[in-house]
């Protein structure tokens, strides 16, 4: 499991780094991704295309992808277009680890810096 964390704002000005880098980790063999939205302020349009292109890479190689999302606002935004039927997204890092098959007290990791100061951490 894959956990990247992002921060500020996922808009149109971060989606290309953040997009490369999501698919870099899938063509890297990173099939089951976390994608932590805690210390995100604001997601677009964009920034849920990314998430929905990547779960379609994902899907490709047998993969899943769950978000964690603590504000309920975003959580609305993600049922409002239906992102919440394909994957799921959850207010908490650890229900999200539950739908990776994943427990918080499994997983390790070492800090791998991205754009937008994306996370990841592999195990």
């Amino acid at each position: 499991m894959t956990h990247v964390r992002l921060s500020g704002e996922v808009d149109a000005a971060v989606a290309a780094p953040i997009q490369q880098a999501l698919a870099n980790l899938v063509r890297e063999g990173h099939t089951r991704l976390l994608i932590d939205l805690t210390d995100v302020s604001f997601i677009d349009s964009t920034g849920l295309g990314i998430l929905l292109h990547t779960v379609k890479k994902l899907r490709r190689r047998r993969g899943r992808l769950a978000v964690a999302c603590p504000d309920p606002t975003m959580r609305q935004l993600f049922e409002l277009v239906g992102h919440n039927l394909l994957f799921p997204v959850n207010e908490t890092v650890d229900q999200a680890l539950h739908h990776l098959g994943e427990r918080r007290g499994r997983e390790r990791g070492s800090g791998v810096r991205g754009p937008q100061s994306a996370d990841s951490a592999s195990s």
